[in-house]
């Protein structure tokens, strides 16, 4: 009898359970919704969300308050983001290829990404960019290679936060091309940009988008371009495999997760959204021809495989890159 009334319970509460998710999900969102980027203002990230947020507000009919968490090599804003409630009110955009990174150089002691909600890819990028102030004494990729052998580990590179992407590529370019450079980490693109121009540090390593203002304005020079080929908008950059550097070629994927264990249906609306917003024409003229992105949306589902199908293809690159 106690048995039975412990079951009876039990299918109450799952039941109760079960339609509060299901009233949640019909009426999301009710509230505004908190959006947050793990870097500070003016990297990519940062303007990619800023440009998306009025075309996702008005898909989802409320405001979108964009916050820039930064710090730690994107561990407090992503641990912001895992500590929130899985209602749908919190969300985060990053490039998810650098959590695979980060997790084996240490920053983190867990795969972040298979406890947290994959929600969509919005965009893809080319990625690593080594470019120097005009006034540079380096003004060609060889020049900087002849400095580096003759000062081993004196010239310095700036990048977002610490183990990221940014930093391993930047350690596999060197390897491949016979010198050494220390990394300096930032708290993000904007502030490795302002140390750059105020020749804090020799060079800088970032996303193409995050460094084109600067090339087209004259005050910066790109000595290199991790791509298969020259890109169109930066026509005079030549790519690392045409100066005879042979690393991997790869994409940063734009990612949107949200905390564990949010409800299918409410990702699904929220996703939805995104996919709808993508299609604004501001959005679309911000990410491919400010930010040099490709704009290709995906499915939480999609975006779950290919950061899964990264870690399988480079993480053990990265761990042994740390030994």
């Amino acid at each position: 009898m106690r048995k039975a009334k412990i079951l009876a319970l039990l299918l109450v509460l799952f039941l109760v359970l079960t339609f509060s998710c299901a009233a949640l999900a019909q009426n999301f969102p009710t509230k505004p919704i908190r959006y947050i980027i793990p870097f500070d203002a003016g990297g990519t990230n940062d303007v990619l969300i800023r440009a998306l947020q009025r075309p996702l507000e008005k898909e989802l009919g409320t405001k979108i308050v964009v916050e820039n968490i930064p710090g730690g090599s994107t561990k407090i804003g992503t641990m912001t983001l895992m500590n929130a409630r899985g209602d749908g009110y919190t969300i985060m955009s990053l490039a998810d290829n650098s959590w695979v990174s980060l997790y084996y150089g240490g920053i983190y002691d867990l795969k972040v990404w298979e406890k947290l909600t994959p929600i969509c890819t919005i965009a893809s990028e080319p990625f690593s960019l080594m470019e120097v102030r005009v006034e540079s004494p380096y003004k060609t990729w060889g020049d900087l290679v002849k400095a580096a052998k003759e000062n081993p580990g004196k010239l310095t590179c700036g990048g977002p936060g610490g183990g990221g992407v940014t930093e391993i590529f930047l350690y596999e370019i060197c390897k491949a091309a016979g010198i050494e450079i220390k990394y300096v980490p930032f708290v993000g693109a904007g502030a490795a940009r302002t140390a750059l121009l105020g020749g804090h540090i020799d060079l800088r390593n970032c996303q193409p988008g995050e460094a084109i203002v600067m090339l087209r304005a004259g005050k910066t020079k790109g000595l290199g371009l991790l791509t298969e080929k020259r890109l169109g908008q930066l026509p005079d950059v030549p790519t690392f495999k045409e100066l005879g550097i042979r690393v991997p070629v790869i994409a940063l994927q734009r990612s949107i997760w949200g905390p564990p264990q949010m409800p299918k249906k409410i990702v699904n609306i929220i996703s939805a959204a995104i996919e709808k917003a993508t299609k604004d024409p501001e959005f679309t003229k911000v990410a491919e021809t400010q930010l040099i992105l490709n704009v290709n949306y995906k499915s939480g589902e999609a975006t779950k495989d290919t950061i899964a199908n990264f870690d399988k293809e480079f993480g053990p690159k990265f761990a042994a890159s740390r030994k």
